[in-house]
């Protein structure tokens, strides 16, 4: 049997990564979870994940501060996927397309979540 995939939620949203952590780990992903950037970073930096999900507007460090280091430092190669409420800049748009990273709009439904990474870890 092959071994869950392993997936990182990074959303200062409670809520949030415990529903998408749920249903991730109901489809045999294993899930970690953080509500904090700054140590969602770190944890990615000592770690391997199959796929990172990050939110953009986050207290202490924006998401895209933290992808762009993810990036910068080769610490993550797979899939990386962006969230936000917001509407992005031409600079956040254009770094999202130039760093390969999904971007998915919220409000969304979460079950789209998990399709899209079943989607990218497919390839």
């Amino acid at each position: 049997m092959a071994e869950a995939k392993r997936i990182c939620l990074i959303d200062d949203e409670r809520d949030f990564t415990e529903l998408a952590g749920t249903l991730l780990g109901f489809q045999g992903y294993a899930v970690t979870t953080y509500n904090d950037s700054q140590e969602g970073l770190a944890a990615v930096q000592g770690a391997s994940f199959d796929a990172v999900v990050v939110d953009i507007m986050m207290p202490k460090m924006d998401g895209i501060s933290v992808m762009r280091s993810l990036r910068q430092t080769g610490h993550e190669k797979g899939p990386l996927f962006a969230l936000s409420a917001k509407r992005l800049s031409d600079e956040e748009r254009k770094f999202l397309l130039t760093n390969n990273i999904h971007f998915v709009q919220k409000p969304f439904e979460p079950r789209r979540l998990v399709e899209l990474i079943r989607e990218a870890l497919a390839r």
